[in-house]
């Protein structure tokens, strides 16, 4: 029995150390996936996905590279973000807590993801076709090199990025069907027009931390909510007539389905009387990640 005991004791610190190691590289693995930031990474993994499946894609190994290759590029692009970013990152109460400024991850470490995370990413979008590698990288440089640090310039980082943020499902259609096509522009029009109300309605949500960054993303001074949440009404109401100008690109019970799509999300905006409040404003982008999701499903469904 005292043998025992003394066997088990004598284990106590090794299991300690064991469990303390796994905690440990656990905590630095979710570190290095928060660096991805995995929500808006899956958003534009779908984007991406679904322009692949309205032009048609249907190999299931094709729509898994071009799932992985999207969400390296995207992670790699958000990694690179946060390093860039990693000073007014710490100023702000909603970023404070990323891997860079709380300390949990070096930049040295970030760098590397970063770097090897944009390698894989090339390595799996050349598995479908050296240009829309090629589309993915130019991609990354203009969300990095180009929307990252305009974001203290003004609203001229909004069309830079919604430039940006437009490309994921022109990827992945251009993945399947390697023609500048009428449903092509459409995509890319259509996801262009949807980044405006989506930017601002977050610069809006956390705009007291973007005055603490020195960020300029809003239309308006942040101070001015009215005019601000305005803006952003008067560019949702704008997505039921953009339809209409699309009716020479598409099918017309395509752009009947983006006609209503608007329409109802036009109505959801309306619907919000105090649009100086955050809860108005979190509804209005819940409606607006309804609307994207709808819009794509449509479109793979009628085209």
């Amino acid at each position: 029995m005292q043998a025992s005991s003394l066997y088990t004791s004598s284990k106590t610190p090794y299991m300690a150390a064991l469990i303390s190691l796994s905690l440990s590289f656990l905590h630095r693995l979710s570190a290095y996936l928060q660096l991805t930031k995995p929500r808006l990474s899956i958003v534009v993994v779908f984007s991406a996905v679904m322009g692949a499946l309205v032009a048609g894609l249907s190999d299931v190994w094709r729509v898994v590279w071009l799932a992985l290759g999207g969400y390296a590029l995207t992670g790699s692009a958000n990694a690179a973000n946060q390093i860039w970013e990693r000073e007014t990152d710490a100023l702000m109460d909603r970023t404070r807590h990323r891997p860079l400024p709380a300390g949990t991850l070096s930049v040295g470490e970030a760098v590397i993801f970063t770097a090897i995370l944009l390698f894989a990413a090339i390595f799996f979008l050349m598995r479908l076709r050296w240009d829309v590698a090629a589309l993915g990288i130019f991609a990354w440089v203009l969300y990095v090199f180009a929307y990252t640090p305009l974001k203290r310039k003004g609203v001229i980082a909004v069309i830079v990025g919604a430039i940006a943020g437009a490309l994921p499902p022109v990827i992945g259609y251009w993945a399947e069907h390697n023609i500048i096509s009428p449903t092509l522009i459409a995509l890319f029009v259509l996801q262009f027009a949807w980044q405006f109300p989506h930017f601002w309605v977050i610069a809006w949500l956390a705009r007291e931390d973007y005055e603490k960054a020195h960020f300029r993303m809003l239309p308006f001074a942040p101070d001015r909510l009215r005019a601000n949440a305005w803006a952003i009404v008067i560019v949702i109401l704008l997505l039921p007539a953009l339809s209409l100008f699309l009716i020479p690109l598409l099918p017309w019970k395509v752009w009947l389905w983006l006609f209503l799509l608007g329409v109802g999300l036009a109505g959801l905006t309306i619907h919000q009387i105090d649009l100086t409040s955050a809860r108005a404003m979190r509804y209005i982008l819940l409606s607006l990640t309804a609307y994207l999701t709808l819009l794509y499903l449509g479109l793979w469904l009628l085209l």
